[in-house]
């Protein structure tokens, strides 16, 4: 099995990266000590992590501000990892938003952002990516899925109908690759304890403890994963069997 086993070597990009699951994500690799580069839209939440990381580790990673939704920014992106690197060896794709409404109160903004980001940010970073992944010995495409491709909710039809793209996208994207021998992983989770869902009234009242995930055990998780350069990990599928049969909102 083709593992990662030496990270000082490996160059790894995250979006996404400021909050959430892309932040505990990097804490967790910045301590393997590889070429990290941390991208989101937000300098400021960049800035304090890389510091965060740089006491914890004296290693510093590179931060980078870069909306994946806009390609040009995205084709910057990989022309300074190209100056820099010349080559990367993960890409995760992990920046997303949602917007928690139901399709009536959704404003035609919103519903493209969505997709502008979760989707079309993905395909960017892809394609724009893609020539410096080729160069490593060892390439892997992590994309950051959701169980609600699997499963839906009427505050979230939307951003649903952006991470069932990326299912597909991702399965078909791995029958692409093979040829080159780049590993194109999804990774589908539950809810985390991440301010992801601030704008979901009550959401934590309505869910079981048990059912919301720690984002420090899902960053672990992601770490094996990329390890191993995993096809697929859900995490965890019997949820959706629970929110199927509606023991959810009892």
């Amino acid at each position: 099995m083709n593992t990662t086993k030496n990270w000082s070597d490996k160059t790894i990009l995250i979006t996404g990266a400021s909050k959430g699951l892309g932040k505990e994500l990097a804490l967790l690799l910045a301590v393997q000590n590889p070429n990290l580069i941390l991208v989101a839209r937000t300098y400021d939440s960049l800035l304090t992590l890389q510091k965060t990381i740089k006491n914890r580790t004296r290693n510093t990673p590179v931060i980078i501000k870069c909306d994946v939704s806009k390609p040009d920014e995205v084709k910057n992106l990989a022309t300074f990892i190209s100056q820099k690197y010349q080559k990367l060896d993960v890409l995760i794709n992990n920046a997303a938003i949602a917007f928690h409404k139901v399709s009536a109160d959704m404003e035609y903004k919103e519903m493209q952002e969505q997709f502008e980001t979760n989707v079309y940010g993905m395909f960017y970073c892809v394609k724009e990516m893609l020539p410096l992944i080729k160069l490593s010995k060892s390439g892997y495409i992590l994309n950051i899925g959701s169980l609600v491709s699997k499963i839906q909710f009427a505050d979230n039809s939307l951003y649903a109908a952006t991470k069932s793209a990326v299912m597909a996208y991702t399965k078909g994207l791995r029958l692409e690759l093979k040829k080159f021998d780049i590993k194109v992983g999804l990774f589908q989770s539950g809810l985390m304890n991440t301010s992801f869902q601030d704008d979901r009234i009550n959401w934590e009242n309505k869910i079981p403890s048990f059912m919301i995930l720690n984002v420090q055990k899902v960053a672990n998780k992601l770490k094996k994963m990329i390890e191993k350069k995993k096809k697929t990990i859900t995490m965890y599928e019997w949820m959706v069997w629970i929110m199927k049969l509606k023991i959810l909102f009892k």
